[in-house]
């Protein structure tokens, strides 16, 4: 068998031989190059050649040999004390090991080298923003906090043709592969190019750049925004969902070619961050709203289910909690879906009286959009009625409803671009600038119904149609030409 040097995906060379596993080779150490610069270039090397390949979006598998184990000597760039750190199959998803100054650091987790990995593991290693001058100001602030991450799969064996399949999950110890099917993409309507002036050459690589690294996303609330790596994905929900609700609605126009290797790793690493999500679903993590922070997971999970032909993924989704189902509820007394998460009386009234607590709390009475004086601003129009537009047609036109199970939430997304804010009719007193004449003039009365007055918020009723943050032009021209033709959309 002669070897030979193979050119490879992330401008990585390795001895592949010519053996009985197609895609399989031999490799002393692996590079994953990081788009902030070659410092942060996260390279494994190990104390001898082993088996290993690479999966549909270029990350790296290295298998076991006879010792059932792979010993990782070095990993660069250097884990110092409390930074740039290494966990073997993240499991929590209140504590982490990368860097001291994210919410819930664990250094126990932070494994040592050299490891002797066994099969079936993901080797998720971080690199972390400032980690030197941040070892004389361990209480310096960063948001995030990481710069860059690459996962590492330990398999038993070898596998072949891994090029056609998405590596598993790196949360968890449940570690399957998933191949990509030949008809992969019978479920995606194929729309004209033409009907879209936003769509634009280049998209598709654009979107290949957004998730080629792997989406730390498993620190649960609005502090795992600290641990999203700069070069891999944003930090805040709002972008990260509409990143996630565009780039579907991108791949179902028809110069969308999957022959075209731009094209084709844009989808699979958009797939890849499905398999992730759906991983950190299946043991019940939770996205909660958090004003803004929890959108845009839900989709993507969805999305590769149905590409996929995946059942698990669907009932992985059940299992997790989603901003999206936090935020919205269907009101029988306004008849209408609504805006707002869930808090007590008191916390709704706490920011109009006390200027502090909740931004994103439902109206208690059930008359009007949540978020108290700051209806239809803070978390509504800055952070989730744009994401939400676009999340609600990519359901609706890719045929998701059922496995979306939320039609409050794609009533609410058209009722903001039709009606905007939803204040009147409201039989509830407002606050009277007293914060004292809680539950006395305005809050809830004796049977914990609303203080009747004239209205709360009236003056803002039906203001801000269509309107937020984080917006996409090309989003909008696609609600705008085919919102009121899902059923024409072929899928």
């Amino acid at each position: 068998m002669i070897p030979r040097i193979v050119a490879c995906f992330f401008a990585v060379c390795a001895q592949f031989l010519s053996l009985a596993y197609a895609d399989v080779g031999t490799c002393v150490s692996i590079s994953y190059p990081a788009p902030s610069g070659s410092k942060n270039d996260i390279v494994f090397s190990f104390d001898k050649p082993y088996h290993c390949g690479r999966y549909a979006n270029g990350d790296w598998w290295v298998s076991a040999d006879a010792s059932e184990v792979v010993v990782i000597k070095s990993v660069d760039p250097v884990t110092s004390v409390g930074f740039s750190g290494i966990e073997i199959n993240p499991s929590t998803k209140t504590m982490q090991g990368f860097d001291q100054r994210i919410s819930g650091y664990d250094g126990t987790l932070n494994v040592r080298l050299p490891l002797r990995v066994r099969g079936d593991s993901s080797v998720v290693k971080a690199v972390s923003i400032s980690a030197e001058h941040s070892k004389k100001n361990t209480n310096s602030k960063c948001r995030p906090c990481l710069q860059f991450a690459a996962v590492l799969t330990v398999l038993r064996t070898p596998l072949a043709y891994s090029s056609g399949f998405l590596r598993p999950p790196y949360f968890g110890k449940e570690k399957t592969h998933y191949a990509l099917p030949k008809d992969l993409l019978k479920h995606i309507p194929r729309l004209p190019v033409g009907c879209c002036t936003e769509a634009k050459y280049g998209d598709f690589e654009k979107i290949l750049k957004r998730y080629r690294g792997v989406q730390l996303d498993h620190l649960e609330n609005w502090v795992g925004r600290d641990m999203h790596p700069i070069d891999n994905m944003p930090d805040f929900g709002a972008s990260i969902a509409t990143d996630n609700a565009v780039a579907p609605l991108r791949f179902m126009l028809n110069d969308f070619n999957f022959e075209v290797q731009t094209h084709r790793l844009a989808l699979i690493n958009y797939l890849q961050m499905g398999v992730d999500l759906k991983g950190m679903a299946m043991t019940g993590m939770k996205w909660p709203g958090a004003g803004g922070h929890g959108n845009g997971r839900k989709l993507p999970i969805l999305f590769a289910a149905r590409l996929l032909g995946r059942d698990d993924f669907l009932q992985s989704a059940k299992r997790a909690v989603f901003s999206e189902d936090e935020q919205v509820y269907f009101s029988e007394k306004a008849g209408k879906a609504l805006y707002g998460a869930s808090c007590s009386d008191s916390n709704y009234w706490l920011t109009t009286r006390l200027g502090r607590g909740s931004r994103d709390c439902r109206d208690p009475y059930g008359y009007i959009d949540g978020g108290g004086h700051e209806i239809g601003g803070a978390y509504q129009f800055c952070c989730t009625a744009m994401p939400w537009k676009y999340t609600a047609l990519a359901v609706r036109m890719l045929g998701l409803e059922e496995g979306w199970a939320n039609n409050a939430f794609l009533e609410y997304a058209d009722r903001w671009v039709i009606d905007g804010v939803w204040a009147n009719p409201d039989p509830c007193a407002s606050y009277n600038n007293n914060p004292d004449d809680y539950m006395k003039v305005y809050g809830p009365d004796k049977d914990n119904n609303c203080i009747r007055g004239a209205g709360r918020y009236k003056t803002k009723h039906g203001t801000k149609k269509d309107g937020g943050d984080y917006r996409n032009k090309f989003g909008d021209q696609m609600w705008l030409i085919y919102r009121n033709n899902v059923g024409q959309v072929g899928r």
